[in-house]
Parts: C-alpha cells; structure tokens; sequence
C-alpha cells in the first residue's frame, strides 16, 4: 500500500503497501494553526501522525504519548518476538490458565466478538499455521519451500477458531494446544483507535494517524476536507479518489506484497485458516468503518471470505462501503462507496445486498 499525503502548501510522499493516500486540504487553515507531524517506525511499518493545531506544544504532548503508547503495544501484541503475548500463548498451549489485565480482558473480549461475528473468516487463533507457512518474518518476499500438504492438514484439521478460548472474567484458558494467537489483522486497527482517542484527549480536533497506509482522520468537514486515492494492487495508477467524511477509518487489506515465492509459485500471506491454504480469490479489500478496530478486522475477513461469502461478512459488520478488487483485477464496490469514487479507472460492478 502506498500513502501520499499532499496538502497544498505541504508535499510529503509515503509509499507503502501499494495504497496512495492523497490527503488535500481544501479550504484555508485557520492563521494560528500549523501541521506538526512526525514519523514513528512500529509494528514494521511507517506511522505518519499528522496534527493541525494552534499550540505546537500540545501537539507534540500528543505525539510523545502516542509514540509510547505505540511501541508498548508493539512490544506487548508482537505474535512472534518476546512480549506479553508470547507469554500469553505460551501460557495457553501448555493448558494452562493466564490472568489478563482488564484492558487486556477487554481488546480480547472485542477480538473474539468480531471473530464469532464474521463467522471466524477474521481468525486470530490460527497463528501456528501462519508460522508453519514461514510468514512469521519482517523480510519479504520469502523463498523457502511451502509446508508439506500433511503438515498443513494437520493443523487444517484442528480447525481452530476463538471457540478454542474461555474467557471468565480476566482468566484466559483454551481447550487446544496448537492455538496461537496472531492480531497481526486487529492490532493496527487498536492502534489508530487509541491514537486518535490520545489526540482528543489533549483537545485536538484535527488529525491523521496513518500506519502504513491503513488510516483514521478526524476533523471538521468545515474547514478540513480531506480526498484519498486508492491506487490498484497492479501499481498501475490511482483506482479512484474518495473524499472522507470528518471521523472514519479506511483500511486496506491485501495479499500481494507480503507473499512466498517458490518454484514459479506465489503464495499470498493471509491464510485461509479452514483449509490452511492462502487465499487467492480477492486480493484487495477496502473498508470504511467508523472506527479502525471494525476496519482492520473486516479487511481482512472479506478477502478470506472470497466472492462467495463477502456479503456475510459485511451483512454480520453492518458494513456498507466495501471496495474489492479479484484476483483478475475484477472491481466490486457497494453502492454507498461507489457513490463517494471519482476518477475511476476501472469499471466497477456495483453491489447491493
């Protein structure tokens, strides 16, 4: 996805993850207000905050806070480097019992909520099979050889799911020794959520959180309007420009950066935790939700669930701006995202349900 911020007086090009994000701001700012941003490197991508405020000291209180906060989270949801989770896994596969912290209790309640909601297509119990598959990495693409067909079946077979999980209160156990948990689909989504939570807190109105090109903005429609382009997963230009509406989260879920490559073979990184296989049929999914949680996790539950079942998962989120893209560069969007595109370059066939 790639992410280019523009603002008219301000240039700064971010790329990443093949998603262009280019922010315009359309009408003048206020003359004590200025953009104070920085960068911070964290859950393995790019974090660009970007704030416009009139007092640069607040600002910055913000972003020192946020910058803690974010690399506590990295070091405390990392799936596969020393942490807190690793010691919550570890915990969980001998059988054992773990007491959790109550905002601990209360990230996994919401996990398993939205894993039982999108009928278990976001599943963030499958992380041995992500680790069999060699996606346990930060360096891509991955040329190692793919797992064995019985490896895959029989951890396929467990089929593992957060019904594996009882959570009582602040104890956290499971029923199967292969669980573990990955919130490599949610822990973004968390983390712009409680970014932008930080930034009103200091009584901040304007701001963008983008980590690596999955985004929440908030603002006056006002005096901030803000356009977004969505480029193709080809890199072959812009999709389509969208115009996002004061507080929203867009998130982009895609298996064609992160990918093994063996013997003419391509294998994407998201998993397919039914069949233990990567999926291939969407390879792009974009979702506008209200907050970046919802966003992250449907995401990636849309591009698992494929064409035959995308709908469901929507249906169940109560989602209704969604824009996909096949693996034969095939456009569908929902009439209420359609709408909001300019300039496309494809031909999208409109969905409603």
């Amino acid at each position: 996805m790639r992410i280019l911020l523009v603002i008219r007086t301000i240039c700064n090009t971010i790329m990443n993850k093949n998603l262009i994000f280019l922010l315009l701001l359309l009408s003048a700012c206020h003359t004590d207000n200025q953009l104070i941003d920085r960068q911070i490197y964290v859950f393995g991508t790019l974090v660009d905050i970007r704030i416009w405020h009139h007092d640069k000291s607040r600002a910055e209180r913000a972003i020192n806070d946020i910058d803690d906060l974010f690399k506590q989270m990295h070091k405390q949801w990392h799936a596969w480097k020393p942490g807190r989770l690793q010691t919550i896994n570890e915990t969980l596969r001998r059988g054992q019992a773990i007491q959790l912290t109550a905002p601990e209790a209360a990230f996994m309640r919401r996990v398993i909520h939205l894993s039982k909601q999108t009928q278990h297509y976001f599943n963030p119990a499958i992380g041995e099979l992500i680790n069999l598959w060699g996606f346990h990495t930060d360096q891509y693409p991955i040329t190692s050889p793919p797992p064995s067909q019985e490896a895959i079946q029989q951890l396929a077979s467990q089929q593992i799911t957060v019904n594996n999980l009882q959570l009582t209160g602040l104890s956290l156990r499971a029923d199967n020794p292969h669980i573990w948990l990955d919130f490599g689909g949610i822990a973004k989504g968390l983390a712009v959520d409680q970014a932008i939570d930080i930034i009103r807190s200091y009584g901040i109105k304007n701001a963008i959180v983008n980590a690596g090109g999955d985004l929440r903005s908030i603002g006056d429609k006002g005096n901030r309007a803000w356009q977004i382009g969505i480029q193709s997963p080809d890199n072959k230009g812009v999709l389509a420009v969208l115009q996002v509406e004061q507080d929203e989260a867009i998130f982009t879920s895609g298996n064609y950066q992160r990918y093994k490559a063996f013997d003419g073979q391509r294998y994407a990184h998201i998993i397919d935790g039914r069949t233990g296989l990567p999926v291939q049929d969407i390879i792009s999914a974009t979702v506008i939700a209200a907050d970046g949680v919802t966003a992250d996790a449907a995401a990636t539950a849309l591009i698992v669930a494929g064409g035959a079942h995308w709908q469901q998962v929507a249906t169940a989120l109560q989602l209704d701006q969604i824009l996909l893209i096949n693996s034969q560069q095939h456009c569908l969007a929902t009439a209420a995202i359609y709408q909001r595109l300019q300039q496309l370059t494809l031909d999208c066939e409109i969905v409603t349900f």
